[in-house]
């Protein structure tokens, strides 16, 4: 397991690192370190099944 963030757009396990962005080889897609943290840091939400 790399510790990489999948992709926001496709959800590909495949990203790497290029410079101050991740990029997902199999749609193309680019974003920035600073919004994959942002992201994570947002408070999650629970939904009951029912």
């Amino acid at each position: 397991m790399s510790g990489l963030p999948k992709c926001p757009k496709c959800g590909s396990e495949f990203t790497y690192e290029d410079g101050d962005n991740y990029v997902c080889p199999e749609c193309g897609h680019e974003w920035s370190k600073n919004a994959a943290a942002e992201a994570g840091e947002q408070a999650k939400v629970f939904k009951d099944a029912f």
